[in-house]
Order: structure tokens, then C-alpha cells, then sequence
């Protein structure tokens, strides 16, 4: 690292809406990481995003960014079907990298972006910031202390009227690589277990512009027994939002402000969650240069992340091929 007093100098790949979100977080840190680095190929939106972060290192590609040698970390918030593009170039150069989420278009490519980063050493995180900005972290918490027994069913219903525009509306997965894939990775997280078997339907609405999957409902079953039933849905008129697990000996409702523990004799424990979803992409930042410093692998590592890659490869293919799917089919 080069950057003076410990701060470290961020670069960001895309000067897309997505970076205000990064930005909000960085910019309570500023102790910690300052934007040194924008590129991207439209200039009019470098040149205004610019001036939002205060940053004068502005560039038209990754390359003429990291020739610079100014930044220490790079963010990249690209359209996802030129990820591959960006992060080779960053992982040769040996720049630590927290990429937007799905880290690639299939299970296929983020099998060659983790080589990729494994052959040259160098640390990759995937922004699944709703690990903490809904409240699996906390459900993995109470999960760990047994007291509740065995997670049993978790039955979760997301429902909402989404208006996209740009590149999305180009390509034809969309609600399980936008949404459905931080329900994947959350589920991970806090049953701390892997997916075995995805059973997937999926229909394509006309209320929403988009790719082939405008609604999804699926079912998920975990190596340790536990099973989950997610409903997402881009094209719905009536919004739902709901989380649920049921246990041997209680349960847990979770929400993004927070969660409700239900214990066996009724008596419910509320927990508030302290990010918001700012403060929970901030982390994702944090935990990875601490990784960088400390010399271990970040939290949401693209070797950890492959593997919620191949749960929505599962469910792709489980649509297509009218069938549930065994894991080990993804290879």
C-alpha cells in the first residue's frame, strides 16, 4: 500500500448510480478511505460524478486508472457482462477489489475470475452487503447458541413493482442475478450450510420491462435439512415483504430494521439491526482491507461468493430445463 497516514485510496471502475451508495459509506470514514479514482467511458457522467466525490483522478478506462498508480483498492460497479474486462486487469496489477454482486454473468466465468485471483494472490470481495443490511447476521448469531434447536423452514415472500432502465433491460436473467442472489448468499450466511438440491419456476410479466424473469418462486434444500421456499418478484402490484424461520424450539422473523425472536413458551426477543444499507456496503470495504492488513481472506471472498454463484446457476437451469437440480450438476 502506498497511500499516506493509512488511508487508502479507492478507485472506482463505473461512475453508475450504484457508486453514491459506496460512496455514502465511505464518505463517514474519511479517516479511513478517500476516492483517489473514477473511470469510465462516458465522460459527461465521470465528469459529474466527479465532482459529487471531490475526486480529480478521472479516466476513461481501467487501464489509463491503474497506469496512474494512484489508488490502493478499486470498487467495480460495471454492467455485469463486462466484469471480466475490468477485474483482469485490477487482479494483474494486484489491486484488492470489492466488486458489485452477481460478480459475473454465469458460474462458468466466476470459476475463471476465482483462478484468475487465486493464480496471481490476490484478494477479492463481492458486495453481498445485505448479509447486514437485512438481518441475517443476527439470525446466524442466535442460530450459533442452539438454543432454538434446528432451523426447520424458512418461508420468505418479496414482492414489488421494479422500473429499470440501461443495460439490465438487455440481458435476459434478471430477478434472480439483481435480487434473488442476495437471498442466496444470506441464507448461506446464516445457516452457515450449503445449498444440495434448487427446484426453480419462474414467469415473465408484462408489467415489467426486463429479462425472462420477472417473478421467481423456488425451493431450496440445505445440506443439514433445512428448507426454504423464496417467492421474488419485479412484476407485482402488491407488495410483500416478509422473512420467516421456523426451528425445533421457536423462531425468527427478520426484517431489514431489525428481528423478532420467538421463543418455545411464546415470550418475544426484538433485535434492532445498526446498519443501514450505507453502513452495510461499508463493511464489505472494511472487512476487505482488514483482510488486506491482517493477511486473510475477506468475508465475502470470490471463492465464498462462487458458491452463491452456483445456486443461481441451479435455479437458471432448473427453469430451463423444467427440473429440480442437484449442486453437484453444477461443475
Amino acid at each position: 500500500m502506498s497511500s499516506q497516514n493509512n488511508v487508502w485510496r479507492v478507485g472506482f471502475v463505473g461512475a453508475g448510480n450504484i457508486t453514491k451508495l459506496h460512496f455514502e459509506g465511505i464518505s463517514r470514514h474519511p479517516d479511513r478511505v478517500v476516492v483517489a479514482g473514477l473511470c469510465d467511458p462516458d465522460k459527461d457522467t465521470l465528469i459529474v460524478r466527479g465532482e459529487e466525490f471531490g475526486c480529480k483522478g478521472l479516466y476513461p478506462d481501467v487501464e489509463a486508472m491503474i497506469a496512474d498508480g494512484g489508488i490502493d483498492v478499486a470498487i467495480v460497479c460495471t454492467a455485469t457482462h463486462v466484469r471480466s474486462s475490468v477485474l483482469l486487469p485490477l487482479i494483474q496489477a494486484g489491486i484488492p477489489v470489492l466488486c458489485e454482486k452477481p460478480f459475473a454473468e454465469t458460474y462458468a466465468e466466476a470459476v475463471e475470475i476465482e483462478k484468475a485471483a487465486n493464480h496471481v494472490g490476490v484478494p477479492i470481495a463481492i458486495n453481498q452487503n445485505f448479509r447486514r443490511h437485512f438481518t441475517f447476521h443476527i439470525a446466524r448469531e442466535i442460530l450459533q447458541k442452539k438454543e432454538l434447536g434446528r432451523p426447520l423452514h424458512l418461508v420468505q415472500n418479496e414482492a414489488w413493482l421494479r422500473r429499470d432502465r440501461g443495460w439490465r433491460l438487455e440481458r435476459n436473467r434478471y430477478v434472480m442475478s439483481v435480487m434473488s442472489i442476495h437471498w442466496f448468499d444470506g441464507y448461506r450466511f446464516m445457516l452457515n450450510d450449503e445449498v444440495e438440491r434448487v427446484c426453480c419456476g419462474h414467469i415473465n410479466s408484462p408489467a415489467t420491462p426486463g429479462g425472462e424473469d420477472t417473478a421467481v418462486s423456488m425451493l431450496l434444500r440445505f445440506r443439514e435439512g433445512t428448507l426454504v421456499s423464496l417467492s421474488d418478484s419485479f412484476s407485482s402490484f402488491t407488495k410483500q415483504n416478509y422473512c420467516g424461520l421456523d426451528c425445533e424450539k421457536g423462531g425468527l422473523i427478520l426484517d431489514y430494521n431489525g428481528l423478532k425472536e420467538i421463543r418455545e413458551d411464546g415470550s418475544v426477543i426484538e433485535h434492532t439491526n445498526q446498519y443501514d444499507k450505507a453502513g452495510a456496503t461499508y463493511y464489505v470495504l472494511d472487512d476487505l482491507i482488514d483482510a488486506v492488513e491482517q493477511s486473510r481472506s475477506p468475508e465475502t471472498s470470490v471463492a465464498d461468493n462462487v458458491h452463491t454463484m452456483r445456486i443461481l446457476e441451479a435455479a437458471y437451469r432448473s427453469i430451463t430445463e423444467n427440473r429440480s437440480i442437484a449442486m453437484e450438476e453444477i461443475a
